[in-house]
C-alpha cells in the first residue's frame, strides 16, 4: 500500500544570531599567516583494541624540504619490555632518534609551535589525538570540536580540532594558558596575536586540489610519488624491523605527497596560504578574491534579513527522480555540459557577482504576463533566460514544483509533485515555467520581485590562472563562469593536464559558496533570529546555530538550482513530446528511453532530435549542443553508438549497462548510493563467481568491485524477468555479519562510547577520531527470542523494556574476526555473532528500495511512477542539514506552527 500524501511541508529559513557581523571581503590576514622554513611530519601506529592507543610514532623533520632529523617516539605504558628493545635495537641499526611520547610533543610538536612550523600528517585529527594527555570540548568559533591537552606546562597551549566533513577539519593551537604580553603592553591596551599553527593533513589537501577521496597509498598512486605505501598484516602483533619500516614509509610517502600537492597548489598563483586551503570551495573564494571581488555582505551588509528568508525559502536542490520503476530500458543517457556554470552564463549571473549590491522592484503584472505567453520554444532564445532573476509568491493549484515533504513519514526529501497550498509560497521563475511546461497551464502569481545587479565593484583586476597568460581572466570585461568552461575545452583540445584544475575552479565557483551556511552546535540554547518566507522575523533560543558563510548570495543560489530544474524539465517536456519516455534524471542528467515497438533507428533520430534542441543556448565558443551524449552510450574506446539499457530503482540508485551476444549484462556506470556506509564484504581480488570482469576500470563505473558484482546480480534477475528474487548468496562473504565504519568525530558521536569508557583510564578509553566497525543487530522476527533484545536495567521502578543491542567492535578489515569482539556501546556486553545481520540480509531489499516521492513507486511496483499531488495544510521553517549521524531531532517551535530542524534529512 502507498503512503499517503504529506499534508505538512518545508521551506527553508534564514538564521542568524543578534549582533552578527559579515566577513570582510579581504579575508583574515596577519604577520602569522606563514609557515617557516621547518616541517614536522609524523604518523602513529596504534593498538587494534577499541581504544587505538599510542604503540609506536614515526616522524621527520625537515628545513627547506631537507631532512634534519628522523626518530621514532613511542609511549611507555603501552609498549612491552621485548617491543622498547626491538624500537631500540632498530633506531640505533638506521642511526635514528628514538624519543618518548612526551619527548616528542615537548622538543618537537612544541618547539615546532614557537618555530610556527608546518605540522604534516595523512588523517592528522587521528594522530594528534594520540598522542594527546587528555580531551575536552572545544569553545568559540571551535565549538563542536575538541580541544586536545598535550602538556602541562601553561605556555604551551591545547590543539582544537573541529571535524567538518570527512575530507576536512578545522586544526588551531588554542590560546596558550599563560600571558603572553607584558604588563606595559597590556596597560597600553595592545595585544599580540598569538600563533594559531600551521596544520596540514595531507588527504584534505588531496580532496581540495581533486575532488577525489584517497587512501596514503591511493594518493602514492595517483601523485607517482617515488615512495609508496607498503602493506602490512602486522599491526597489533609484535614490533618486527619490517613494521618498523612500514611505519616510516608512511611518513615519507606523507612528504612527498604532501610537496607533490604544493607545487600543485603553487601552480594556480593564488594569495591564500594553503594551510587554509579546506575543500574546493576554498580555491573557487581564493580565485574570486584574488580578482578583487567583494561578497554580498561585504557590499551591502545593511541588506534586509526579512528579504534573505524569502528568498531561502525559494532554495532548493537538485532534482533527482525516476520514472520507469525497475524495468530494464533502452535509453540514450545525456548530461547538460557544465549545469550551473551553463545557467550561470544564460542569466548573466555574474553582473551579480562583481556588483556593489543588488536592487529589486515588484514586477508582479510583468511577471504574470511573462508567465502567460511564454513557451518552450521561447526559452530557445539565450535573451529570455536573462528574464528569469525573478522570485514569485503564489498559491499554488495543483502546479507541479518542488516539495519538501516527509514523504516516507521520517526525513524530508525534495519531488518534483503537483501542489497546492492555501499558504502564499516562493519560488524562482524558473520553477513556475517549468511547471506551465509539464502542465500546460501557468501558475498564478500574487506578487513577483526582480532582481538587478548594482554598479560593478572598483578595484576588480584581471588574474592569470596557473600563471599563465594563456588562461587570462578578467572579471571587469567578461563573464568569467562562461570563460572557464572554454578555457576548460581549450586545455582538454590541447591534452593539457590542468584541465581537471578548470573544472574544479569553474564548479568550486559557480553555486555551493552561495548557499553556504557554517552550523554551530551549542551546549545550551542561545539567541537566534530566524527569518521566514512571510518576510517576518522571529527570536528563539536554539542549540543549532547556523551563520552565512563569507560568500553567501541565496539569490544566485536558488536562481542557479531553479534554472537548472528548467533545464531538465524542457528535456523531460521534448523527450515526452517526441514520443520517447525518461527512465531517471539526477540534477544535470536525463536517460531518455525507448518506448516498445519502436525500431533502433527511429529512436536515435528522435533522441538526437532531443540533443539538438539545446544547441542555440550554447554560451561557449566550442559548437554542439549543451545536452551532450555521454562517453558510455559508445562503444569501450570507440565513437560508435550501441544499444545502452539502464535499470533504475529510486532516486540516485540506478545503473546502465549493455548487453553481450548472450543477453549477459555489462555494466558501465551504476550508483554506489545506499552502499557507501557497508565496508567491501570481500577485496577486489576476490570477486563474485561467475561474475564477468568489468571491461572498463571500476573507477569510470562509480563502484567498487562489490557494489558491481551486485549491481550485476540486480540486472540478471530483472533481465530473467524475476526482479524481486535477487540472488545473494554469490559470495561466501555475504554471510558473514555486515560492517560500517564508525568514527568519533564529534563529541555527541564520541558519547555514544560514555559507558564503555567509564571508568578505565585515559589511555584504554576510546578517543576522538578513534574508529571502530559498527553492526546490526537482529530484531523483530529476525531476532532469537531470548536473545535478540536485550533488557534496559538502567530503568527503575516499571517493567524492562526490550531494546535492540548496539554492537561495535574493534577495527578489523575481516568480518568474522570483528564479530567475535563485538560487545554493546550501550552496557559493554558481548554480542554474539548470530545476534548480527549479515550483508545478505543487510542487501536484502536494496532492490526494491521505494521511491516515496511518488505513486506506484512501492517495494514491489514497477513501471511508470506517478506524481503524488500534495495538499499543504502546513508549512514549516527548517534549517540547513546537519549530516552527522546520530543527531537527527526537531528542535525549537515557535508559534505552534514553525519549526527549525536540527537535521532535516533533506538530499541536495
Amino acid at each position: 500500500m502507498s503512503l499517503p500524501s504529506p499534508n505538512e511541508i518545508a521551506v527553508r529559513a534564514y538564521t542568524e544570531k543578534p549582533g552578527f557581523k559579515p566577513v570582510s571581503g579581504k579575508g583574515r590576514t596577519s604577520f602569522l599567516d606563514e609557515p617557516s622554513q621547518w616541517t614536522l611530519i609524523f604518523d602513529t601506529e596504534t593498538t587494534i583494541c577499541p581504544a587505538q592507543s599510542l604503540r609506536v610514532g614515526s616522524y621527520q623533520l625537515r628545513y627547506g624540504g631537507v631532512l634534519e632529523q628522523e626518530g621514532l617516539f613511542f609511549d611507555p605504558t603501552t609498549l612491552s619490555v621485548t617491543d622498547q628493545t626491538a624500537i631500540e635495537n632498530y633506531t640505533s641499526t638506521h642511526d635514528l632518534r628514538l624519543i618518548t611520547v612526551a619527548q616528542f610533543r615537548r622538543f618537537l610538536l612544541y618547539r615546532g609551535f614557537t618555530l610556527n612550523a608546518s605540522i604534516v600528517g595523512f588523517n592528522l585529527p587521528f594522530d594528534i589525538s594520540r598522542i594527546a594527555i587528555n580531551h575536552g570540548p572545544a569553545r568559540r568559533h571551535m565549538r563542536g570540536g575538541f580541544s586536545f591537552k598535550l602538556s602541562q606546562y601553561p605556555d604551551q597551549p591545547a590543539v582544537r580540532i573541529k571535524h567538518l566533513s570527512a575530507r576536512a577539519a578545522l586544526m588551531d593551537f588554542a590560546a596558550p594558558g599563560k600571558q603572553i604580553d607584558g604588563s606595559g603592553m597590556r596597560n597600553r591596551d595592545l595585544k599580540t596575536a598569538h600563533n594559531r599553527g600551521y596544520f596540514f593533513d595531507v588527504k584534505t589537501l588531496a580532496a581540495s586540489l581533486t575532488s577525489r577521496s584517497f587512501s596514503l597509498e591511493g594518493l602514492c598512486a595517483y601523485l607517482g610519488v617515488e615512495t609508496k605505501k607498503q602493506a602490512t598484516d602486522e599491526h597489533g602483533g609484535p614490533l618486527t624491523a619490517e613494521y618498523l619500516d612500514y611505519a616510516r614509509a608512511d611518513v615519507q610517502a606523507t612528504w612527498e605527497c604532501h610537496d607533490a600537492l604544493r607545487e600543485q597548489y603553487d601552480g594556480h598563483g593564488l594569495d591564500k596560504p594553503m594551510h587554509r586551503v579546506l575543500s574546493e570551495a576554498s580555491i573557487g573564494k581564493a580565485y574570486l578574491e584574488q580578482m578583487g571581488v567583494q561578497p554580498l555582505l561585504a557590499c551591502q551588509p545593511d541588506f534586509p534579513r526579512e528579504l534573505f528568508g524569502t528568498i531561502m525559502a525559494s532554495y532548493f536542490g537538485g532534482r533527482a527522480e525516476i520514472r520507469e520503476r525497475r524495468v530494464s530500458r533502452q535509453v540514450l543517457y545525456c548530461d547538460f555540459k557544465s549545469m550551473y556554470p551553463t545557467v550561470n552564463a544564460l542569466m548573466r549571473l555574474w553582473e551579480f557577482v562583481t556588483a556593489d549590491g543588488m536592487t529589486w522592484q515588484d514586477s508582479t503584472s510583468e511577471t504574470q504576463a511573462f508567465l502567460d505567453r511564454i513557451t518552450a520554444d521561447d526559452l530557445q532564445d539565450p535573451d529570455t533566460w536573462r528574464q528569469l532573476r525573478t522570485l514569485v509568491q503564489l498559491c499554488p493549484d495543483n502546479d507541479v514544483l518542488p516539495v519538501r515533504a516527509k514523504y516516507n513519514e521520517k526525513t524530508h526529501t525534495i519531488g518534483l509533485n503537483h501542489l497546492t497550498s492555501d499558504q502564499p509560497l516562493w519560488y524562482t521563475l524558473a520553477d513556475c515555467a517549468a511547471s506551465k511546461l509539464l502542465t500546460g497551464k501557468p501558475p498564478r502569481i500574487k506578487q513577483a520581485l526582480t532582481f538587478e545587479p548594482g554598479p560593478m565593484q572598483a578595484g576588480l583586476k584581471p588574474i592569470d590562472l596557473f600563471g599563465d597568460p594563456a588562461f587570462r581572466v578578467d572579471p571587469r570585461k567578461e563573464d568569467v563562469f562562461n570563460r572557464l568552461v572554454d578555457l576548460r575545452d581549450q586545455a582538454k583540445a590541447d591534452e593539457n593536464p590542468v584541465q581537471q584544475q578548470i573544472k574544479i575552479v569553474a564548479n568550486a565557483t559557480s553555486y555551493g559558496i552561495f548557499v553556504e551556511v557554517q552550523r554551530d552546535d551549542a551546549p545550551k540554547p542561545e539567541r537566534l533570529m530566524i527569518y521566514g518566507p512571510d518576510g517576518d522575523g522571529y527570536e528563539t533560543a536554539s542549540t543549532a546555530l547556523e551563520q552565512p558563510g563569507k560568500f553567501f548570495h541565496p539569490l544566485l543560489a536558488t536562481l542557479i538550482t531553479g534554472s537548472a530544474r528548467l533545464m531538465l524539465a524542457l528535456a523531460e517536456r521534448r523527450t515526452l513530446d517526441e514520443g520517447l519516455g525518461w527512465v531517471f534524471c539526477d540534477t544535470d542528467s536525463l536517460a531518455i528511453s525507448r518506448p516498445d515497438g519502436m525500431d533502433q533507428a527511429e529512436f536515435q533520430a528522435r533522441a538526437m532530435s532531443v540533443v539538438d534542441w539545446f544547441t542555440s543556448l550554447n554560451p561557449y565558443r566550442k559548437p554542439g549542443s549543451i545536452l551532450q551524449i555521454e562517453d558510455v552510450n559508445y562503444q569501450a574506446g570507440t565513437n560508435v553508438l550501441e544499444p545502452l539499457y539502464a535499470l533504475a530503482i529510486s532516486a540516485k540508485r540506478y545503473a546502465l549497462f549493455n548487453l553481450d551476444s548472450d543477453g549477459t549484462p555489462i555494466l558501465r556506470k551504476a550508483s554506489a548510493h545506499g552502499l557507501g556506509h557497508l565496508r567491501p564484504p570481500y577485496g577486489e581480488d576476490d570477486p563474485a563467481p561467475g561474475v564477468p570482469a568489468p571491461i572498463v576500470p571500476l573507477h569510470e563505473i562509480g563502484v567498487r568491485r562489490w557494489q558491481y558484482d551486485l549491481w550485476f546480480h540486480i540486472i540478471s534477475a530483472d533481465l530473467r524477468g524475476e526482479p524481486d528474487r535477487v540472488c545473494l548468496d554469490y559470495h561466501p562473504a555475504l554471510k558473514k555479519p555486515a560492517l560500517s565504519r564508525y568514527g568519533a568525530t564529534s563529541p555527541a558521536l564520541l558519547r555514544w562510547m560514555e559507558r564503555y569508557n567509564d571508568g578505565k583510564p585515559y589511555h584504554q578509553q576510546v578517543k576522538p577520531f578513534g574508529f571502530l566497525v559498527s553492526m546490526t543487530a537482529k530484531s523483530g522476527l529476525w531476532a532469537k527470542p531470548d536473545c535478540g533484545t536485550i533488557a534496559d536495567p538502567w530503568k527503575r521502578g516499571r517493567p524492562f523494556k526490550a531494546a535492540t543491542p548496539k554492537p561495535i567492535s574493534p577495527f578489523e578489515r575481516d568480518s568474522c574476526k570483528a564479530a567475535t569482539q563485538a560487545f554493546d556501546r550501550v552496557t559493554g556486553e558481548p554480542v554474539l555473532a548470530d545476534q548480527l545481520k549479515s550483508y545478505a540480509e543487510c542487501l536484502g531489499q536494496y532492490h526494491l528500495s521505494s521511491e516515496d516521492k511518488f505513486e506506484n513507486a512501492e517495494f514491489t511496483d514497477h513501471g511508470l511512477t506517478r506524481r503524488r499531488h500534495v495538499i499543504a495544510h502546513a508549512v514549516r521553517l527548517i534549517g540547513k542539514e546537519a549530516n552527522k549521524v546520530g543527531e537527527a531531532g526537531e528542535v525549537d517551535p515557535i508559534c505552534g506552527k514553525i519549526g527549525i530542524y536540527k537535521s532535516t534529512g533533506e538530499h541536495l
